[in-house]
Order: C-alpha cells, then sequence, then structure tokens
C-alpha cells in the first residue's frame, strides 16, 4: 500500500490541469477542522520563497497536498528552528485515504526537505490530538513525538512530532 507516490513540487507555472486537480482534492467533512485546503493555501504558499507547495501522486494522479515551510510557526515549536522544515497543510483527499498515501507521502516529504533546504537536519510538524489517524500514519513515515504541544491551533491541541532529514551521500 502506497506504493509509487511521488511528490511534486508546485508553482503558479505548474500545468493548469495538474493545478486544477490538486485544488479540487478535500478531506472528509469530520477532519476538515484538520487542515486547510490547498483551494485556500496555495496561493499564499507559491508566492511565499519560504514555502514549496507540493502535490502527492499515485500513478501520476494526485491524491494528497502540502507545503514545505522553512520559516512558519517553527519559533513557536522549537528551541533552535534554524536546521528545521516545517510541514503544514498536509492531507490526503477523501477518495483516496485509507491506501497508504499519507505515511508514504510523509515519508517522502523528508527526503523532499532534504534536497530543498541541504542544511536542515529535521522535518517537523504538528497534529491536533483528536486526529488519531494521521498520529498512526506519521508514526508510521518514522516521526517520533516531542512531548511538546502547540496549542496555535484552532482545532485544539497538537503534538509536535520531528523526523530526521536523510542526508545526502
Amino acid at each position: 500500500m502506497g506504493a509509487g507516490v511521488e511528490l511534486q513540487p508546485l508553482s503558479a507555472a505548474s500545468p493548469p490541469a495538474l493545478l486544477a486537480a490538486v485544488l479540487a482534492l478535500r478531506t472528509l467533512p469530520e477532519q476538515e477542522r484538520f487542515t486547510i485546503p490547498a483551494a485556500e493555501t496555495f496561493t499564499a504558499a507559491a508566492a511565499d520563497p519560504d514555502r514549496t507547495p507540493f502535490a502527492v501522486l499515485a500513478g501520476g494522479v494526485p491524491v494528497g497536498y502540502g507545503v514545505l515551510d522553512r520559516t512558519g510557526y517553527l519559533a513557536d515549536l522549537l528551541d533552535d528552528p534554524s536546521g528545521a522544515v516545517l510541514l503544514r497543510a498536509f492531507y490526503v483527499d477523501a477518495a483516496h485515504q485509507g491506501r497508504g498515501y499519507g505515511t508514504a507521502a510523509a515519508r517522502a516529504a523528508r527526503a523532499l526537505a532534504a534536497a530543498l533546504v541541504p542544511s536542515a537536519s529535521l522535518l517537523v510538524l504538528t497534529v491536533n490530538e483528536a486526529n488519531p489517524a494521521a498520529l498512526a500514519a506519521y508514526a508510521r513515515a518514522g516521526f517520533a513525538d516531542t512531548g511538546a504541544r502547540y496549542l496555535g491551533g484552532a482545532a485544539g491541541p497538537q503534538r509536535v512530532l520531528v523526523a530526521v532529514l536523510p542526508r545526502a551521500a
């Protein structure tokens, strides 16, 4: 499950059909409080040089979305945010959930973050404590709970998770 997942960085110059498909992705209604859809985050992320929006592709078909952010709210999460990249606005479309794409994409996000920010050593994210499916997917992808909590989200307390980035050979 989750095999064949690839992350494709996006920009305003990405193929229109790809962008349209990504902007149409949605979570399940009960998950909407945990993330903001690409249709609401892509434009700002694509215009910010510190952020890289990306599509999660399975067999070339968009199944998810996320943003890698070099600044964001990292200073609220880590004592030293200088060596970290934040994974945010990350989700798998409702029609594609339960196939391992979230876990595979979270794992692949580590490699993409390392390629985009060679000086970084950690990928950081927050996940709502009321979202057990996401917590389990991130654990399977190699993320560890730091024990810290982030209280800045509108949907309640979030756990701070980190994963070590791979080093180039």
